[in-house]
C-alpha cells in the first residue's frame, strides 16, 4: 500500500513543497513540486489565503501526512524574517491539521541524530542518495523539503 506525503520548507513569505508517494518497498515517486507565495499586503489576510490554498491542495491530493522542516536556533540572533517564517509555519501546520492529515516536524538536528549516519546537509548534496531513492528529478532547492518526508518515512 502506498503513502502520499508532502515535505515542506518555509521561509518568511513562501513555502516550498514536494509531493511524494512512498511504496511499501521504500521507493519514493515524485508527484509534484510547488511553491506558494504569501500575498503582498495585510499579513493576516494573506495567512488566511495561503491556509485555504494549502488545505485545498492537501485534500485534493489525498495526502496522508505533511512533514514540515521545523525551526532551528539561530546563532546570529532572531530577525523579523525568522519570526515571520515561524508564523507561516504555524499557519501551514494548522492548514494540514484542518485537512485532517498527520503533521510531523523535522529538525535538522533530530534528523542528523536519528536518520542514517550522516548530517542532513551531507544527504542533500549526495547525488547517489537521491538516485537510490528514485528522486533525481527533484530540484536541488527542494531537496530539503523532500528530505523532511523521507527522513520520517524510510523504514
Amino acid at each position: 500500500m502506498s503513502t502520499i506525503i508532502i515535505g515542506v520548507t518555509i521561509s518568511a513569505d513562501e513555502l516550498h513543497s514536494v509531493l511524494l508517494t512512498k511504496q511499501d518497498n521504500n521507493c519514493f515517486t515524485l508527484e509534484d513540486q510547488i511553491c506558494m507565495k504569501l500575498q503582498d499586503g495585510d499579513r493576516p489576510a494573506a495567512y488566511d489565503t495561503i491556509h485555504g490554498q494549502f488545505m485545498d491542495y492537501v485534500k485534493q491530493r489525498h495526502v496522508q501526512c505533511v512533514c514540515i522542516k521545523g525551526s532551528a536556533v539561530s546563532l546570529g540572533g532572531t530577525k523579523l524574517a525568522h519570526l515571520h517564517a515561524a508564523e507561516l509555519r504555524g499557519v501551514i501546520q494548522a492548514a494540514a491539521a484542518s485537512a485532517g492529515v498527520d503533521v510531523k516536524l523535522m529538525t535538522k538536528a533530530a534528523a542528523s541524530r536519528n536518520f542514517g549516519t550522516r548530517k542532513v546537509d551531507e544527504y542533500l548534496k549526495d547525488e547517489t542518495f537521491w538516485s537510490d531513492h528514485n528522486l533525481t528529478q527533484i530540484r536541488k532547492g527542494l531537496r530539503e523539503a523532500a528530505f523532511a518526508a523521507i527522513s520520517e518515512f524510510t523504514d
